[in-house]
């Protein structure tokens, strides 16, 4: 379980990575309160998710929309285990 959670914390932070470049944000702060791109993050992340619930919306293939996806899949792996 705790393999999963880094692997998640991992993964956000990749997230966060390829937005603060994709948007000349600098180095963020990792996830500390206030920053505006790890908001940005939380933003894209939720959108991603309700794309993939709603079949009229679409999630194309791009680099952040792959570690969006792969993300999703650690955080049901660790539900998964936590429902166990």
């Amino acid at each position: 379980m705790e393999e999963l959670h880094r692997k998640l914390t991992s993964r956000t932070r990749e997230i966060e990575a390829l937005v603060a470049a994709e948007q000349n944000l600098g180095e963020l702060q990792w996830r500390a309160p206030n920053m505006l791109g790890c908001e940005y993050v939380d933003k894209l992340i939720y959108q991603w998710q309700k794309a993939k619930v709603h079949p009229s919306a679409s999630n194309p293939d791009t680099a952040i929309n792959r570690l969006i996806d792969d993300r999703l899949e650690i955080e049901e792996q660790i539900l998964a285990l936590e429902i166990r």
